[in-house]
């Protein structure tokens, strides 16, 4: 293997270019006193931790978390019995079912959303193709609507990888023991499948939570999240300092994510 190991040369490279460098840049601007980038008049301040921690930005940060929560949960709600259905059905085109999950995942993100919430304005495709006007557009479903319409294949494929990894002969055992479906279900399906949800939760709320290019578009900029701080905050140009202390908060919360699927799935079998 070692023979290979220069081929990761272009890789590290890039990680230290697009990733380190900016993640210490980050986190000295987070403990710097400084307006945009002038580091000649610079100094160290944890007056950033004070402008961060306000009640502003706390309420934003629970905003975020509720709409990741609510669209978690809708996602779980569909994806499970999907995945299910998926796996237990004797269906000779799974494979293509899971295709239609991924496939809009081939085409840009942007253009989705921008797609959507076209779709969703009074004069948009409802008014055009049905006759009647929506109402929805900048609203908190709108955004709720987007985030599941995107996030639902990263629930969909852990629940139906572990569902379809799961030993039938348990399944069996439990039935010759006189366990009904329900009882199957509850008793051995549904615990071994609790891996799969984790992972997933971990997969949908992460993003949810975080992101700022959903609640942005969907709202028409309304929406005050997390993210749309951050991005407010880099946009300006003065306030990089508290944008980039925001920030490592978030990218601490995603490292504590990446951790709990480790512990949930340390054999990787979520994936597909």
């Amino acid at each position: 293997m070692k023979k290979f190991a220069k081929l990761s040369l272009p890789y590290l490279f890039w990680m230290v270019l697009l990733v380190i460098i900016p993640l210490l840049l980050m986190i000295v601007l987070a403990f710097l006193d400084i307006q945009g980038l002038d580091f000649k008049n610079a100094s160290f301040s944890l007056d950033n931790f004070k402008t961060t921690f306000t009640s502003v930005y706390i309420k934003a940060f629970f905003e975020s978390i509720k709409f990741a929560f609510i669209t978690t949960i809708i996602c779980i709600l569909i994806a499970y019995p999907s995945a299910y259905f998926i796996s237990r059905s004797n269906l000779k085109f799974k494979g293509l079912i899971l295709v239609l999950f991924i496939l809009p995942m081939w085409s840009n993100m942007l253009l989705r959303i921008q797609t959507l919430n076209r779709m969703l304005l009074p004069e948009g495709f409802m008014n055009e193709v049905f006759g009647f006007s929506s109402n929805i557009a900048g609203t908190d479903f709108s955004v709720v609507l987007a985030m599941v319409m995107l996030y639902l294949p990263f629930m969909v494929f852990p629940i139906y990888t572990v569902l379809e990894k799961i030993d039938y002969s348990l399944i069996e055992a439990s039935q010759d023991l006189g366990a009904n479906n329900r009882k199957t279900f509850q008793k051995v399906t549904f615990p071994l499948s609790l891996k799969g949800i984790a992972s997933g939760v971990i997969m949908v709320f992460l993003p949810c939570a975080t992101g700022f290019t959903i609640p942005e578009i969907m709202s028409g900029g309304n929406m005050i999240l997390i993210g749309t701080i951050i991005e407010q905050k880099f946009k300006q140009g003065v306030s990089y300092n508290v944008g980039s202390l925001i920030s490592i908060v978030i990218i601490l919360i995603i490292f504590l994510g990446i951790y709990l699927i480790g512990k949930f799935d340390a054999e990787g079998e979520t994936l597909l």
